[in-house]
């Protein structure tokens, strides 16, 4: 019989140790470390770690942001994610998402604000998305522009 680990999301989830006393914090504070499972023969070895301050961990949450991280490996080869989830109770808008995606090369950073966690999340990976087309159309233009030189050769484009 097949482990349940293969056929799911590996979760461990343990208190955070890396919170400062001084933040006025609620013991909810937890990390939630996921291993997005292989599928169908694919390399697929994204680490998604969600760390909760002032908010318990929900399975809705996490399926959330796993599902909008997998929309975001279509543009970036991601080797982990670190989201955190906070929820502010004393300043409007509630709900802050801060987003640190590990990539091949500079990491990509978001931060968004929001009335409900869904509307903050959902800015962060607008973010990120827009940051990794950026860097994928800058990357495409360097190519075209190697490939033409090499075509062309430089002595013909100084005439231009």
């Amino acid at each position: 019989m097949a482990s349940p680990a293969s056929h799911g999301i590996v979760q461990r989830v343990t208190p955070s140790t890396n919170l400062n006393k001084d933040e006025n914090l609620k013991p909810k504070d937890m990390r939630t470390e996921m291993k997005t499972p292989q599928n169908a023969g694919v390399q697929n070895k994204t680490k998604i770690s969600l760390i909760y301050r002032g908010l318990n961990a929900r399975a809705l949450w996490q399926s959330l942001v796993e599902a909008q991280v997998t929309k975001l490996r279509n543009l970036a080869s991601i080797v982990s994610a670190r989201i955190t989830l906070e929820r502010q109770r004393q300043s409007k808008p509630e709900f802050r998402v801060l987003a640190v995606v590990e990539v091949p090369g500079p990491d990509f950073h978001a931060e968004a604000t929001g009335y409900t966690l869904r509307a903050a999340l959902l800015k962060v990976v607008e973010n990120l998305r827009r940051q990794m087309q950026v860097r994928k159309n800058q990357q495409l233009a360097r190519r075209k522009a190697k490939a033409r030189l090499a075509f062309f050769g430089t002595s013909s484009l100084s005439r231009i």
